[in-house]
């Protein structure tokens, strides 16, 4: 059975022409309308811009995350339970995704994504009626990850088409922080795409008490179990 993921969000563009790597002003998403209900949120939740044309197919979307800074606390791990995403969508999405927590390298110079830790199994986007932004919901249930380090958080296009697939960026414009990996490593999309803010992806995590230690799959063998 096909999995539609909740709509959050829905804005009709009818005066908007298709091109390639057109930026879009969107309506950001209020406080109220990003509210939580887990514990603890990491990540970025605002939404400016809409990014026409910088989705291919099989690719992954990765934003930085340091609890050690973020505003909510816990006192020694933190457990994400979804991973979530503004994407610009029509009817003829087809998507299967998952979401995935990642070590970070270089962490005190320029930090990039690194080994995978957790990640949640495929759902499918579809089933969408009009093209408009929506707020799609990937349950996790990732194991305790520890406070003292920073993260990355990830989706993944693991198969599917779409003829539209807009990404969307808010907030401050940071190198090192949003990155997208079109299978030939990873791109910084502020520094060498020149993005106009950061990627919009956020965590939603509970408390916890026992941090895992490191898993050494490569992201090859991690995408060879949804074959």
């Amino acid at each position: 059975m096909r999995i539609v993921l909740w709509v959050f969000l829905v804005l009709v563009m009818t005066t908007l022409a298709h091109a390639a790597h057109e930026t879009v002003t969107i309506r950001p998403l209020t406080q109220a309308e990003v509210e939580s209900r887990w514990a603890c949120s990491y990540g970025n939740r605002t939404s400016t811009s809409g990014y026409e044309g910088w989705w291919g197919g099989g690719e992954s979307y990765a934003r930085f995350i340091d609890p050690r800074v973020e505003e909510c606390q816990c006192d020694i791990g933190f457990s994400i339970r979804s991973i979530k995403i503004i994407l610009g969508l029509d009817s003829t999405a087809d998507l299967g995704v998952i979401a995935r927590l990642l070590e970070v390298d270089d962490p005190y110079g320029c930090p990039t994504p690194g080994t995978a830790l957790a990640f949640s199994p495929i759902h499918v986007i579809s089933d969408l009626v009009v093209f408009g932004y929506y707020e799609i919901n990937i349950p996790c249930d990732f194991p305790c990850a520890s406070m003292d380090e920073p993260f990355f958080i990830t989706v993944d296009f693991l198969y599917g088409t779409s003829d539209r697939v807009n990404i969307v960026g808010g907030g401050d414009a940071e190198a090192c922080v949003s990155y997208n990996n079109w299978g030939d490593g990873w791109v910084d999309l502020v520094a060498d795409i020149g993005f106009l803010d950061g990627l919009t992806i956020w965590a939603e995590s509970d408390c916890c008490y026992s941090p895992i230690g490191n898993d050494t799959s490569s992201w090859g063998s991690v995408k060879s179990l949804y074959r």
